[in-house]
């Protein structure tokens, strides 16, 4: 595992927000809460000391007042333990690592392994997206968790009575914590493929999408998503802020994709998309 920089910013919550989604789209792939602000982890090969500067200076953060760790990589798990609490999301789901207690007093129990990435279930954008999912029938559904990261959300619809999930992601270390995420939750019908959507066959269909990304992203996802679903599936998003949903909805719409409901969560959005075929 590679050695890591930690960047600890103080700011707002606002400001956190947007900082965090900015670093995330450069390669910083771990964010621990603090209470007046926020620290950011990238592996040490990947940092880039201009497009960091460049970031904060945007936002009018003065980089020179910005501390940095060196974190070893035989610490790593002990960073996360450390700031790593259970994630409940509307009193029905909890979310946890394996090192915290079971739980039984919650209708859905999620066992993640913490790895330095969203995903584990304490951004607010993978809060929202398992709360539009326990409104959405997911029995015996084949599922598309594009952008999977550890496989919380597949893993989720597994647990809703889901028949097949296939998740796929850009990184590597998504392999082998998807396989440990899968034998913690006692789920195996979780199919992992490593790329972006080129690794979905031509032929495929999904009875719906989790996409849990951002808006740049999503917008240029849509065709590609439609070609690979069936009439009436669902597409469920997040990744994006609400002021963004309006641009995100015009897209959706040129691909015969209407908007069904949307919940905020501290300026984050998810949406849920239906899909109707107009040519049947």
């Amino acid at each position: 595992m590679d050695t890591y920089f930690e960047f600890t910013i103080v700011c707002n919550d606002v400001l956190k927000e947007i900082l965090i989604a900015e670093l995330a789209e450069v390669g910083y792939d771990g964010f621990l809460d603090h209470d007046n602000g926020f620290s950011a982890f990238i592996p040490q090969n990947d940092y880039n000391e201009e497009v960091f500067a460049a970031i904060l200076q945007k936002y009018k953060v003065n980089p020179a007042d910005v501390p940095h760790n060196v974190i070893a990589p035989q610490n790593w798990n002990a960073q996360w333990e450390a700031g790593y609490e259970p994630i409940l999301v509307a009193d029905k789901i909890i979310v946890r690592a394996p090192f915290h207690k079971i739980d039984k007093t919650f209708a859905y129990e999620l066992t993640i392994q913490p790895k330095n990435t969203f995903g584990t279930g304490h951004h607010e954008t993978t809060q929202l997206m398992l709360e539009l999912m326990l409104n959405i029938p997911m029995q015996n559904k084949t599922i598309l968790d594009y952008g999977c990261g550890t496989g919380v959300l597949g893993l989720m619809a597994l647990k809703l009575g889901a028949k097949k999930v296939v998740g796929i992601d850009i990184d590597n270390w998504c392999t082998d914590n998807i396989e440990e995420n899968k034998l913690l939750n006692g789920l195996d019908d979780f199919e992992f493929r490593l790329g972006d959507l080129s690794v979905i066959q031509s032929s495929e269909k999904f009875d719906g999408v989790l996409a849990n990304i951002n808006k740049n992203i999503l917008l240029h996802s849509f065709q590609k998503l439609v070609s690979h679903i069936n009439p009436n599936s669902l597409i469920l998003i997040s990744g994006f802020y609400e002021s963004d949903l309006e641009d995100i909805q015009k897209a959706a719409m040129q691909f015969n994709l209407q908007l069904n409901n949307h919940i905020v969560k501290n300026n984050w959005c998810a949406a849920h998309l239906q899909f109707v075929n107009k040519t049947t």
